[in-house]
């Protein structure tokens, strides 16, 4: 990793309260990364995010939902991202059989929402959309999958990832 390239480099995290969101919030924190997040209120307990403190790593916190496009709008404008990670997603499978038409919300419409705010800033050079393997058919393959293997899925969650 190029310590140099992340250097002071405005990165915008959407989701970075969730699990996979602290993480990155960290790591890219730690190689000197200007790190800003969008994201929900953090939903679980104990939490990442609120036990490692790392709303103090944020340069600025903002918390809403990647459904609100006005928001995303001003957000991008306000703190001019070079680089986006959009993790925010309705993660849990279980939670899309009960809430299906809100997991389908977010994790699609969402999706749609951050990208369309993200083409309207000037200052973005890259964005990564981060998915789930949920997204390929259930092979129990023990290596995992890659991009050539079929997308498939037999629950809400992960028809919303694919």
């Amino acid at each position: 990793v190029d310590n140099q390239f992340w250097q002071d480099r405005k990165t915008l995290i959407t989701g970075h309260t969730g699990f996979k969101g602290s993480w990155l919030t960290l790591y890219l924190n730690s190689l000197g990364a200007d790190v800003y997040g969008y994201s929900l209120k953090p939903d679980t307990n104990p939490s990442f995010f609120l036990d490692g403190k790392l709303e103090q790593e944020v340069s600025r916190n903002y918390i809403g939902d990647i459904n609100d496009l006005a928001s995303l709008n001003v957000y991008f404008k306000d703190t001019k991202p070079s680089i986006l990670f959009h993790l925010a997603a309705q993660p849990l499978v279980r939670k899309s059989f009960e809430f299906p038409l809100e997991t389908f919300e977010t994790n699609i419409l969402g999706t749609a929402k951050v990208i369309k705010a993200a083409m309207e800033c000037d200052s973005l050079e890259a964005i990564v959309i981060i998915t789930s393997d949920k997204c390929y058919k259930n092979q129990e393959k023990m290596e995992g999958y890659s991009e050539e293997d079929h997308l498939g899925g037999d629950d809400p969650y992960s028809a919303s990832k694919a």
